[in-house]
């Protein structure tokens, strides 16, 4: 009588067949490589030529408008002055440019998941900054406010709102019929805009910030923010 191996013994077939071995450690790959798309919400890895591509071009969107402000300024890139339009040129050049360079090839698809990614990257960079300069401002223009506490929670009340009315802005545009579910706002996302933060510091003129160039993190958090578009698929 012809004895059958159970599946799961030490005499599995997996084990006794190369081939089949092979296609069983493919499988796992495969699982793995799921969990880590679903992960950071990509529907296909991310070659390093594409991230590079994106990179380039985000790291060219966020210099091209520093070297326009540093010309209008007459300051050195190092030495320039950041206010709300610079932060939103470099946000919007940042994200432009990684999204074109990378879109180069791709499916019309992919390429309206990046610019899905870009709108969300985008407002939630501008409009909490746009609500911050304007509560700067009203605290600028009223004797009792004008000072560095009022502008700080003036500041911390625009990017609370402004983050809430961007994310649903952006789900508006890219969504306007509502079909699929909302783009939510992540702890990566908070990670990512940390410009805010440093924003708040730039655009309030906290005294600390000027001592230790903190806004000269800016275009590095900008570079990132396009990437994060660019390589979105």
């Amino acid at each position: 009588m012809t004895s059958i191996h159970k599946f799961n013994s030490k005499q599995n077939v997996f084990e006794k067949t190369p081939r089949l071995h092979q296609t069983e450690l493919a499988v796992e790959a495969k699982r793995k490589r799921t969990l880590m798309e679903c992960r950071y919400k990509r529907d296909e890895f991310v070659s390093s030529r594409d991230k590079g591509k994106a990179l380039a071009g985000s790291a060219l969107g966020t210099l091209v408008p520093m070297l326009i402000f540093s010309k209008i300024q007459k300051k050195s890139l190092w030495k320039m002055k950041y206010g709300f339009n610079e932060i939103a040129s470099m946000s919007i050049g940042a994200n432009v440019g990684s999204i074109a360079v990378s879109s180069i090839g791709k499916r019309k698809k992919e390429k309206e998941k990046k610019f899905n990614e870009g709108v969300f990257q985008v407002i939630n960079s501008i409009m909490p900054m746009a609500m911050v300069d304007g509560g700067i401002k009203l605290c600028e223009k009223t004797k009792k406010l004008n000072n560095t506490t009022s502008k700080i929670l003036a500041s911390v009340t625009g990017v609370v709102a402004g983050t809430q009315l961007g994310i649903k802005l952006a789900n508006k545009i890219t969504d306007p019929k509502n079909v699929i579910p909302d783009r939510k706002y992540t702890a990566k996302d908070a990670i990512a805009n940390i410009d805010d933060a440093v924003g708040i510091l730039v655009l309030g003129k906290v005294p600390f910030a000027d001592k230790i160039h903190i806004e000269k993190l800016l275009p590095a958090i900008y570079t990132y923010s396009g990437y994060r578009s660019g390589t979105s698929n």
